[in-house]
């Protein structure tokens, strides 16, 4: 019996990455015995078959957009959050992206969705969290707003990446806090905080956002990581 007590259904908890790596066996798992609400697709990444697997299930399939080939990180389960930073920061400003690359790649995976899936995803977020980068965050809104993707990744009361006291996690912090006007203007629907679960030190924390909070929080796991496979599937 799990020694946590909390309303299950005040969290939305969210698998990312699925067809990168093998994290479409456990994520399907996980799906399976029902431990998860959503589940991000790298659909460049997954196969026909693991689209199919997918759909079978019946939960919902949110797009995530990744910049992967633009950047040329992302790729390993184990890269260091600085190092993928600095390589991010390297080719912003020497131009090898911009933000109509970005919008030409994005563009390309919401229909490539379509295409593998059938229809279109129910909701948008990001690889590495990149749609909080404030050059890249109108990009992302338009997208929504234009294939009327009702759901996305943003937190309408805030981003926990406190948590994770690291100079990445104070600067994706920095960028909720600059979208939060451009969120508003539209306000599609959100959770009402996200939190990565890979920022937290134990689960306690979670219980404590839930205390909260009354409406629901995103959680995100990745399921491929051993540890936050068994969280996911003990504790949700």
């Amino acid at each position: 019996m799990s020694p946590y007590h909390f309303e299950r259904n005040k969290i939305i908890v969210t698998a990312d990455d699925y067809g990168i790596r093998d994290s479409a066996e456990y994520i399907l798992q996980l799906v399976k015995q029902g431990k998860l609400d959503r589940v991000s697709v790298l659909v460049n990444y997954v196969s026909h078959g693991e689209a199919q697997a997918l759909l079978e299930t019946g939960v919902k399939i949110d797009l995530h957009l990744e910049l992967i080939k633009l950047i040329r990180t992302g790729e390993k389960l184990k890269e260091s959050a600085a190092t993928r930073g600095m390589n991010f920061v390297v080719r912003y400003l020497l131009g090898f992206v911009t933000t109509q690359k970005v919008e030409e790649e994005w563009r390309f995976q919401i229909e490539r969705f379509r295409d593998v899936f059938g229809r279109l995803p129910d909701g948008l977020n990001s690889h590495e969290h990149l749609h909080y980068f404030p050059r890249f965050f109108p990009v992302f809104m338009k997208l929504a707003r234009e294939y009327g993707i009702s759901y996305v990744r943003f937190g309408r009361k805030s981003i926990r990446s406190e948590f994770n006291r690291t100079p990445v996690s104070k600067i994706l912090s920095m960028f909720w806090n600059v979208n939060r006007k451009r969120y508003l203007e539209s306000d599609p629907d959100t959770s009402e905080l996200f939190v990565s679960y890979d920022w937290l030190d134990d689960f306690n924390e979670i219980t404590e956002l839930l205390s909260e909070n009354e409406k629901p929080i995103e959680v995100a796991v990745h399921p491929e990581r051993k540890d936050e496979f068994v969280v996911a599937e003990r504790f949700f």
